[in-house]
């Protein structure tokens, strides 16, 4: 059975609230009919699974509480370093051995036997990668240097790079890179460094503060 109510206006009875439908039933607003809603307030109001709110060119959102799901924000996102000297073979390339971190939002970081970043499930995108090595001679010559490398290795393969030729002209370098990387759920990053001395004496420091040695990363939003 059903039926039609005609009316300019409903409204409560005197101390009471107006209810539209009971639980478990559906109230359809037709296609090309408006519900104005610009001078009320709305509370608990859910949109179904599926359908899409169209906020229309020149409507305003605008939160005066608590957001939750929208937007996103810079994570996965991990930075780790070394927490002592690490001491790599000479004029060799050798993954630098992080093993603490700042923080690792995803928990991506393997920082007790593989030194890597694993890009979690579904969380493939564009990341701000960086880096840094502070290379040092532990034999105190000075004028020792001769060359270094630092790069981010991808699944094994070589993808940022930063070198530097000293030519027995110092004792101590920090080779240091950044670049934005496509990457996809799945994949491992690694850092690896080479150090090359005239007197086979490379260090590569550790510490927090200041943090000299470590690299990280994390995921960008909006491209």
């Amino acid at each position: 059975m059903s039926s039609e109510v005609k009316a300019n206006k409903l409204s409560p009875a005197t101390g009471t609230a107006l209810q539209i439908s009971d639980s478990g039933d559906t109230t359809t607003i037709p296609s090309g009919a408006t519900l104005d809603v610009s001078s009320a307030t709305m509370t608990g109001f859910t949109i179904p699974s599926g359908q899409t709110l169209t906020v229309a060119s020149g409507g305003t959102i605008t939160n005066s509480g608590t957001a939750t799901g929208f937007g996103g924000d810079n994570t996965p996102a991990w930075q780790v370093y070394l927490s002592s000297t690490q001491d790599p073979a000479d004029d060799t390339f050798v993954k630098l051995t992080c093993d603490s971190s700042v923080y690792d939002t995803d928990s991506g970081y393997d920082g007790t036997t593989n030194y890597r970043y694993t890009i979690p499930t579904g969380e493939g995108g564009k990341y701000f990668i960086y880096a840094q090595i502070a290379m040092h001679s532990t034999s105190g010559s000075g004028n020792v240097m001769v060359q270094g490398y630092l790069q981010i290795r991808k699944n094994g393969t070589t993808v940022l790079e930063n070198q530097f030729y000293a030519g027995n002209s110092g004792r101590t370098y920090a080779p240091n890179l950044s670049m934005a990387l496509d990457l996809s759920a799945g994949d491992y990053l690694e850092c690896w460094g080479l150090q090359n001395t005239n007197d086979s004496s490379e260090a590569w420091a550790g510490g927090l503060s200041p943090l000299c040695t470590g690299w990280g990363g994390y995921k960008m939003i909006g491209v």
